[in-house]
């Protein structure tokens, strides 16, 4: 028996495109989106490298070997279809159909075993070409028309199918619907236990709610201990909390004012190149000019933690609206 040796060759390049493309697609389900379209990609370059192999290999079979006419036109439909629906079906396993994978899997081996049977004539008194044709033919059509079958299938209209999805949409949003009722009343019962012997700390959360903003500013208000809160969220450093002192009801006294600038002083430290997000704290601190031109005005005086701000802000300035806001600050501590 004369061994087909350019079948063998080109059987051989073939089972490593095999390889690449099975282990491309069969990454696909374990991927995010990305990694996914990537794989499927990539899967698809080696599959139809692969096609090209299987149908010169199929070739070479019929030049050097024997393959009936009949089986060889049959063949001309067949790798080209076979080619686009193992494709289909690595989409779909990529998809999350499991099973689609079995079509990638099992059609360039029902071809690879044809080419080799065309190549050794001395196998065909053993298995007959009806027979060898009749079986992988019909297992191979079969492969092949699997995706477009279920693509057809999943093309046509299924009022059942239809009713499932839009039941589950629709017991999907009330439950949605039920949690933020839920979470709204919840949210509802944690205000109303608020009065006015809460802490100012308590209500802060709320000021910047739609829902709650104007009833918590009125409580913010009524506090029996709002300046003595206050003075202790300063003295913590919380300055950017208390976004208007006076809007939220708190006294420009000797204590307030004393607080106050430790806290800007220690806000100004953290504008310098040596710390984090120093910009960004130079242009938050822009929204508490309104608290230093309100506390300046009630003879407080803030001239020593403006002056170190100003210094620090020119230190880090990369724009002019760094620079105007330390003409401000300078401008204020001066008292003009």
């Amino acid at each position: 028996m004369r061994v087909p040796v350019a079948v063998i060759v080109l059987l051989t390049l073939a089972a490593l495109l095999y390889a690449a493309m099975m282990g491309n697609v069969g990454d696909a389900q374990g991927s995010d989106a990305f990694g996914r379209g990537l794989a499927l990609a990539f899967g698809a370059i080696f599959g139809v490298a692969l096609w090209l192999v299987l149908a010169a290999t199929l070739v070479m079979a019929a030049v050097k070997g024997h393959m009936p006419v009949w089986a060889a036109t049959g063949l001309v439909v067949l790798v080209p279809l076979s080619c686009v629906a193992a494709l289909k079906a690595a989409d779909a396993y990529g998809a999350g159909d499991s099973s689609a994978l079995l079509i990638p899997a099992l059609l360039p081996p029902l071809f690879a075993l044809y080419a080799l049977w065309a190549s050794l004539p001395a196998l065909h008194g053993i298995l007959r070409a009806s027979v060898v044709g009749a079986v992988l033919g019909a297992a191979i059509v079969f492969l092949a028309a699997t995706p477009f079958v279920a693509g057809y299938r999943a093309a046509q209209p299924d009022a059942e199918h239809d009713a499932r999805l839009a039941a589950a949409a629709k017991e999907q949003e009330e439950e949605r619907a039920k949690e933020q009722r839920a979470a709204r009343e919840r949210d509802e019962a944690e205000f109303a236990s608020l009065g006015p012997d809460s802490p100012l700390e308590a209500y802060l959360i709320y000021l910047h709610s739609q829902t709650f903003s104007d009833r918590a500013l009125a409580g913010i208000r009524k506090l029996r201990t709002l300046q003595a809160d206050g003075i202790a969220l300063l003295n913590k450093g919380r300055l950017f909390d208390l976004w208007d002192l006076k809007q939220l009801g708190l006294e420009p006294l000797p204590d307030l004012c004393e607080a106050y600038g430790a806290a800007l002083a220690g806000a100004a430290g953290k504008v310098s190149k040596t710390q984090p997000n120093y910009l960004g704290v130079a242009i938050e601190l822009e929204s508490q000019l309104p608290n230093i031109k309100w506390l300046i005005a009630n003879r407080c005086d803030l001239s020593q933690p403006l002056a170190m701000l100003s210094g620090n802000l020119r230190a880090v300035a990369d724009s002019s609206r760094i620079t105007g806001f330390a003409d401000t600050l300078d401008a204020l501590g001066r008292g003009k």
